[in-house]
């Protein structure tokens, strides 16, 4: 019985052990488990083209789950950020700093280096501006315009899933 090619059956392997620990939208899993039965049939065949076209769906559910997983870690606070509490202060000193730099920009050198200072003066005061806003309200933000990711849930394989992939790495 000919035997799949030596890179495709590493290929295969390594996308399986991913797949095993992936988290996926609890909709991908029925989709992931009519590929892998695919993926069955063509490695008791050791058909490689067969098993090169289940391939390519379940690896791309795989790699959305791992980047899921990680824009999820996004929509949370960060682990080591020292909390702050928002002042209206900082937005008053950044536009003073900013008046200060552009003064002191006239005065060494006339109004071309006043608008340079001017520029990075509306930097200044941007920064001050943004550090008003907690990561509280950064992420309540980021949700109302859409920029989170979704909020479906995510699940582990399920146990059909879990067999399938058994099933193929005994094949192997």
């Amino acid at each position: 019985m000919p035997e799949l090619p030596p890179d495709l059956e590493r290929e295969l392997r390594r996308t399986l052990t991913e797949l095993r620990a992936a988290q996926l939208a609890a909709t991908a899993w029925p989709a992931v488990a009519g590929d892998l039965g695919r993926l069955a049939v063509g490695v008791e065949r050791a058909d490689a083209e067969v098993v090169r076209s289940a391939l390519v769906p379940i690896a791309q559910a795989t790699f959305e789950g791992k980047v899921r997983g990680r824009l999820a870690g996004a929509d949370r606070r960060a682990a080591m950020v020292i909390a702050t509490k928002p002042t209206s202060a900082l937005p008053a000193v950044g536009a003073g700093s900013a008046f200060v730099l552009v003064l002191i920009g006239y005065l060494l050198g006339g109004w071309l280096v006043a608008a340079l200072a001017g520029a990075f003066a509306v930097f200044i005061f941007g920064v001050a501006l943004a550090g008003t806003r907690t990561t509280t309200d950064r992420v309540a933000q980021r949700r109302s315009k859409g920029l989170a990711p979704s909020m479906e849930p995510t699940e582990p394989a399920p146990i059909v899933v879990a067999d399938a992939i058994d099933r193929i790495e005994e094949l192997l």
